[in-house]
């Protein structure tokens, strides 16, 4: 995965490097942006969700099962 984002990143600068602000966006450097979009979505709510673990917001399922069946 380091691979392949050191290499999107690579062919980004490249783009940009040559491209003027009025160019349309190339192919490539779409396809990079929405696979970063789906890279920042997932670390967001990746983070979102080890916070409330971190803060015991959420139990595990073996922990809720339990606490039911005490019920």
């Amino acid at each position: 995965m380091k691979k392949q984002f050191n290499r999107m990143k690579q062919l980004a600068n490249q783009t940009v490097g040559r491209a003027e602000k009025t160019e349309v966006l190339s192919e490539d450097l779409l396809q990079i942006e929405r696979r970063l979009d789906t890279v920042r979505s997932v670390c967001h709510h990746s983070h979102k969700r080890l916070v409330a673990c971190f803060q015991g917001q959420h139990g595990t399922d073996a922990e809720r099962r339990h606490a039911f069946n005490l019920l």
